[in-house]
C-alpha cells in the first residue's frame, strides 16, 4: 500500500512540475517589442521635450548652470544631433534637410524648430521598419569599429541616451522655477 501512495505522490510531483515549467515559460517568454512600441515611445518623449522647451523662456537659453557644462540650448542640440548620427547609424540615411552640426541654431526657435526636424527624420525613417527588421545587425560606433549589434538594441540605447539628457533638461526648468513636461517614455 506504502508504495501505492508514493507511486501516486510522484506523479502528481510530475504534473505540478509539468504546469509550473509551462506557466513559467509563458511568464519568461514575454512580449516583443514591435516597430509600434518605438513609435509611441518616440512619440511620448518627442513630445515632452518640445513641451519643457517651449517653457523655457528664450532668456534662459544661453544659461548654464556652472561652466563645464552645456547651456539648456547647446543641450537640446546635443539631443538633436544625437537623433540624426545615431538615427544614421541605426537607418542608414542621412537626413533631407541641412545642419551644420558645427554652428547650431542659438535661439529659441531655431534650436526648436531643427530639433523638430530631426524627431521628425528620426520616426519617419523608424516607420520604415517592419518588426523582423529590428533583428538586423548593423555597425554601432566610429566608423570602422566593428561593433555590431542589432538595430533593436540600437533603438534601446538610443531611447536611453534620450531619456538621460531630457533628466538633464528638466533639472534646467526646476533650477529656474520652471514645471517641465511630465515625464513619459514607453507606454504599452
Amino acid at each position: 500500500m506504502k508504495d501505492d501512495l508514493s507511486f501516486y505522490k510522484m506523479k502528481n510531483v510530475k504534473r505540478i512540475a509539468y504546469v509550473f515549467v509551462f506557466l513559467a515559460s509563458q511568464w519568461m517568454t514575454g512580449q516583443k517589442m514591435t516597430v509600434g512600441d518605438y513609435e509611441k515611445a518616440w512619440d511620448n518623449m518627442s513630445k515632452m521635450l518640445i513641451d519643457t522647451a517651449e517653457r523655457i523662456p528664450e532668456s534662459l537659453y544661453d544659461q548654464k548652470p556652472n561652466e563645464k557644462i552645456r547651456s539648456f540650448g547647446e543641450q537640446i542640440n546635443h539631443l538633436t544631433r544625437s537623433n540624426i548620427g545615431l538615427g544614421m547609424m541605426v537607418f542608414g540615411k542621412r537626413p533631407e534637410f541641412s545642419f551644420d552640426k558645427k554652428n547650431p541654431p542659438n535661439d529659441k526657435n531655431g534650436i526648436i524648430d531643427l530639433f523638430r526636424k530631426s524627431s521628425d527624420y528620426f520616426k519617419q525613417n523608424l516607420l520604415s521598419l517592419n518588426d523582423s527588421a529590428l533583428g538586423d545587425i548593423i555597425e554601432w560606433g566610429r566608423p570602422g569599429s566593428g561593433r555590431k549589434i542589432t538595430k533593436h538594441q540600437g533603438l534601446l540605447m538610443i531611447y536611453s541616451h534620450f531619456q538621460l539628457e531630457y533628466g538633464k533638461i528638466t533639472i534646467y526648468a526646476r533650477l529656474n522655477n520652471i514645471e517641465p513636461a511630465p515625464s513619459s517614455g514607453w507606454s504599452f
